[in-house]
């Protein structure tokens, strides 16, 4: 499949996706017994990065508090939070590392609550798990459609948690009703900015070093984006959190350096981002962006932008996180020796 048959199935996938989310997740959170502790989080294989991820939307939408870790990390360091009742979230598509199994087997073996996110019935963690959340994309967790579909899955489970079983909050409904839109939103970027995106990727190949900085639903995307791009022989790609950019900003932005903010009118960071977006200016490095139109501050400060719609924090991390896949997708790849 092209790169550009791996975006483009990108919409239809998410529409799937988060049509059985609403049908399905909400029986599911009323299932669980959360407990009073922290919920457990753990991506197994290539899904560890998604455990950020869950973390924010678990603290951001119910409220509670999260501990993610690797499948290795916590099955070492964490046992003593495997306690009766204790929810465990496990996030997988595609290969399962040994430490991932045996972390749900002695999770189900002292009374935890074992629920997994997948895409694969016959995974053999679905088949340990006490509740199963099934996303209808198959494939691996590099792939484009996959790993955005359960980005948008861990954020929609964290909000039908909240609105079913804490207090209405009145953004709810907004929210409810961006999570629907996604995939118009991202199949009109598709079809609209093609040219700008193509454009965009050129000017970032001819980048000696691309530094790109997120924070709070927007460090996944960011971190996604700079692994998708690790085979780049031009420009050398990394992510850094917004605080440790603001540590050492002149180790981070360099003259001859770019520096790649991903934000949006809504963010709750991007007041950081726009004091890292200045700081690279005061480095004589270039200031890129990814946000939408009514993030002033940081859409004038940049040399070069890419504007998405305005949307609220986490519907719009997943439209950033598409538009970092579609970028990543145009850059061109060293040819093969």
């Amino acid at each position: 499949m092209t790169n550009r048959q791996q975006i483009q199935e990108i919409p239809g996938a998410l529409h799937t996706t988060l049509e059985k989310a609403r049908a399905e997740f909400g029986a599911v959170v009323r299932k669980v017994r959360w407990g009073d502790g922290p919920v457990l989080v753990c991506g197994a294989g290539d899904c560890a990065g998604l455990n950020v991820a869950a973390s924010y939307a678990f603290e951001t939408f119910p409220g509670w508090p999260v501990v993610a870790r690797p499948a290795e990390v916590l099955q070492t360091y964490g046992l003593s939070l495997l306690k009766q009742h204790a929810v465990l979230v496990m996030i997988c598509a595609g290969s399962e590392p040994p430490e991932s199994l045996e972390l749900a087997q002695t999770a189900k073996k002292r009374g935890c609550n074992v629920v997994v996110l997948a895409n694969n019935l016959e995974s053999p963690l679905v088949k340990l798990a006490d509740h199963v959340l099934l996303i209808p994309t198959s494939g691996e967790a590099d792939s484009p459609a996959v790993a955005i579909c359960l980005h948008a899955a861990l954020n929609f489970l964290a909000f039908e948690a909240a609105r079913l079983l804490k207090r209405p909050e009145p953004q709810w409904t907004q929210v409810a009703a961006e999570f629907e839109q996604l995939p118009d939103k991202i199949e009109w970027l598709f079809t609209q900015l093609p040219d700008v995106v193509r454009s965009f990727a050129a000017e970032v190949a001819r980048l000696p070093v691309l530094r790109i900085v997120a924070g709070g639903f927007y460090h996944y995307p960011a971190m996604n984006a700079a692994w998708r791009m690790r085979s780049l022989k031009s420009p050398q790609v990394e992510y850094v959190e917004p605080s440790e950019f603001l540590r050492a900003p002149s180790h981070f932005a360099r003259h001859d350096d770019a520096v790649l903010c991903l934000s949006g009118s809504h963010a709750k960071l991007k007041k950081l981002l726009h004091r890292c977006a200045e700081q690279v200016r005061a480095n004589g490095a270039r200031v890129l962006s990814l946000t939408d139109g009514n993030d002033r501050a940081l859409v004038e400060g940049s040399d070069l932008g890419l504007l998405i719609p305005p949307l609220l924090e986490a519907p719009a991390s997943t439209l950033a996180m598409f538009m970092m896949e579609w970028l990543a997708s145009q850059v061109p790849r060293p040819e093969k020796s």
